[in-house]
C-alpha cells in the first residue's frame, strides 16, 4: 500500500473512522464510511466504461459533495482529474478539454452543453455508480502517476495544462499539515473552487489526508462564508487579500460566533498591517499564515507564519520545509542576498511539467529548478520578498518599477481598499505608472495626498503620474481573489 495514494488516505480513514464527518455541504454531511464506498463504486462504474489508468477525465461543475466523491473515484482508477475553469468561454473550455485528451466529463445541469463530450451529471452521479466493486478488477496506481492537470490561467497566451502527481500532491500535503499546523480535528471551509489548485490541493487533501473535515461552500459571498464558518464551527480557510477585506467589514462578522476559527489562510495579493490588526481584533485567538504559491509548484511554496512576521513583515515567508527556494540573475547565474532576481523553486511537490508541451517545460526549467516568472529577493535568513510578475514590470523613463511594490505602498493609506498599478503607454516615458484605485466605504483621498503619501517611501520615479478612481464593485477580481490587470488595461487603453 503507497501511502502517497490519495485513494489510500482514503481507504484508512473508511477502516479507522466510519462514522466520522468527512464533507459538509449545505445541509448535507457524508461520512468516512460513505465517503470511501461512494468513491469505490464510481471507480468501478468508470472501470465498467472502459476507463483505465492515465485515462483523462474533466470536470466543468461548481464544488459539491458529488464533485469530491468523483474526483476520488477518478484518482483510485489511477486515471487523471482534469477540473476546468467554468467561468471560461465554450471556446476555451473546449480548447483545455482537447488539449488534455479527455475520455469522458463530468459536469452539472448548469454547465451542460459547455463542451460537446459524453457526460456524467453530477446530479444524478448515485446512478452512475455501481454496486458491482467486488467485480471490478483491481486498479494499479503508483505515487509516480499524474493525479491531476491543472490549467493555468492564460494570462500570457494560451493555458497550459500542470501535470501534479499522487506523488506532488502528497509532498503538498506534507508540507501544509507540518509547516501550518493542520489538525485532524480540524474543519476546513473551501471558499474558492475547486478547479483552483489552492482550494483542491492546499485545504482539501490536506484535510483528507488528516483524517479531517472539509466544509464546502458552492457559491463564495461574504455572508455565505461567515454564516458556514459558524454553522459549521469550520477551524481553519484560505481567502486571499481582498476576501478577508470583505469579511471581517461585513457587520455579520461581529453578530454570528466564529471564534472557532483559529487558522486564516491568505494568499494571492497584498495584505497590509492594517488589514492584520483588524483580522486580530475581530479574532483575536486566529493565526494568520500568509503564502505564496504557483501552480506548478503544487502549488505552495512559502508562507509567512505569525511568529516570523515582525522579523520580515513586508516578506512572503520562507520555503517550506519540503521545498527549495533560490533567486537567479538574468544569466541565470545565483543572485546574492537581497539581490532582486527571478525566484526559482524545487522539491517533491513540483510538477515534473506541462501536458505534451515539450518547449513550454524546456523554458520552464533550469536545471532541476522551476522558474516561476516572479521576482523576488531573499534576505540571509531565507525570507522572501515578492517584487512582481516579470511580465508586469513597468519600464519608465528608462528605469525598472515593480508594480507590486508601489501597491504595496499604497495599500497601506488607510482610504485605500484595492489597488492595481500599471503601466501605461506614455510617449515621454515609455511606460506611464499609473494607479487604479478602489477606495473603502465612506472613505476619500485625492490623487495629491496618495501621491504624497507614496512618495514618503518610493523614489520619485516610481509615484503613480496618474490616479484613476473606481468603485470597489467594477475592480476586475477573479475567483481566486487577483485583480485582472488585463481587464483594467483593456479598459484603459484606447483600441
Amino acid at each position: 500500500m503507497d501511502m502517497m495514494l490519495v485513494g489510500t488516505h482514503i481507504a484508512r480513514w473508511g477502516r479507522r473512522q466510519p462514522g466520522k464527518t468527512a464533507l459538509i455541504d449545505g445541509e448535507r454531511r457524508l461520512n468516512w464510511g460513505e465517503l470511501d464506498r461512494r468513491s469505490d463504486r464510481v471507480t468501478a462504474a468508470l472501470q465498467a466504461r472502459g476507463i483505465r489508468r492515465g485515462d483523462k477525465i474533466g470536470f466543468i461543475a461548481e464544488a459539491c459533495l458529488e464533485w469530491v466523491i468523483a474526483y476520488l473515484g477518478i484518482v483510485k482508477l489511477g486515471a487523471v482529474a482534469v477540473p476546468l475553469n467554468y467561468r471560461l468561454t465554450p471556446a476555451e473550455l473546449a480548447d483545455s478539454y482537447g488539449d488534455a485528451e479527455c475520455r469522458l466529463l463530468f459536469t452539472t445541469r448548469e454547465f451542460n452543453g459547455a463542451v460537446q463530450a459524453e457526460s456524467v451529471s453530477l446530479e444524478e452521479l448515485a446512478a452512475f455508480e455501481t454496486d458491482r466493486i467486488d467485480d471490478a478488477p483491481p486498479a494499479e496506481v503508483h505515487a509516480e502517476d499524474p493525479n491531476v492537470i491543472l490549467f493555468t490561467g492564460g494570462t500570457t497566451g494560451r493555458s497550459k495544462g500542470v501535470v501534479l502527481t499522487h506523488a506532488n500532491l502528497f509532498w503538498n500535503s506534507v508540507n501544509m499539515v507540518t509547516d501550518t499546523h493542520m489538525r485532524q480535528d480540524d474543519n476546513t471551509i473551501l471558499a474558492t473552487p475547486l478547479h483552483h489548485s489552492a482550494a483542491l490541493n492546499c485545504w482539501l487533501l490536506p484535510h483528507l489526508y488528516l483524517g479531517a473535515t472539509a466544509t464546502i461552500l458552492r457559491k463564495y459571498s461574504a455572508e455565505a462564508m461567515l454564516r458556514a464558518i459558524a454553522g459549521a464551527r469550520a477551524t481553519n480557510g484560505f481567502t486571499p487579500p481582498s476576501m478577508a477585506r470583505e469579511l471581517f467589514l461585513h457587520p455579520l462578522a461581529r453578530e454570528l460566533d466564529i471564534a472557532c476559527f483559529k487558522r486564516w489562510y491568505i494568499g494571492g495579493g497584498i495584505l497590509p498591517r492594517q488589514d492584520r490588526e483588524k483580522i486580530h481584533a475581530l479574532l483575536p485567538d486566529a493565526r494568520i499564515y500568509y503564502q505564496y504559491g504557483i501552480t506548478e509548484a503544487g502549488p505552495i511554496a512559502t508562507v509567512l507564519r505569525e511568529e516570523d512576521y515582525e522579523a520580515a513583515p513586508d516578506s512572503i515567508g520562507r520555503a517550506f520545509t519540503n521545498i527549495e527556494a533560490c533567486i537567479l540573475r538574468e544569466d541565470l547565474s545565483p543572485a546574492d542576498a537581497d539581490e532582486v532576481g527571478e525566484l526559482c523553486l524545487r522539491g517533491p511537490s513540483v510538477t515534473p511539467g506541462y501536458y505534451k508541451r515539450p518547449e513550454a517545460n524546456k523554458a520552464a526549467f533550469h536545471r532541476g529548478w522551476l522558474r516561476t516568472g516572479d521576482m523576488a529577493r531573499m534576505d540571509a535568513a531565507g525570507f522572501i520578498y515578492f517584487h512582481d510578475r516579470l511580465k508586469d514590470m513597468i519600464k519608465t523613463g528608462g528605469l525598472n518599477v515593480f508594480s507590486q511594490e508601489v501597491e504595496y505602498v499604497l495599500a497601506r493609506h488607510p482610504a485605500v481598499r484595492e489597488v492595481a498599478v500599471l503601466g501605461l503607454p506614455s510617449e515621454k516615458w515609455g511606460e506611464e505608472v499609473t494607479a487604479i484605485v478602489a477606495l473603502r466605504d465612506g472613505a476619500a483621498a485625492s490623487p495629491e495626498e496618495l501621491a504624497a503619501h507614496a512618495r514618503a517611501t518610493l523614489a520619485g520615479f516610481k509615484v503613480p503620474k496618474s490616479f484613476r478612481f473606481i468603485p470597489y464593485a467594477e475592480m476586475p477580481i477573479n475567483y481566486s481573489g487577483k485583480i485582472l490587470k488585463r481587464e483594467l488595461r483593456a479598459r484603459l487603453i484606447p483600441k
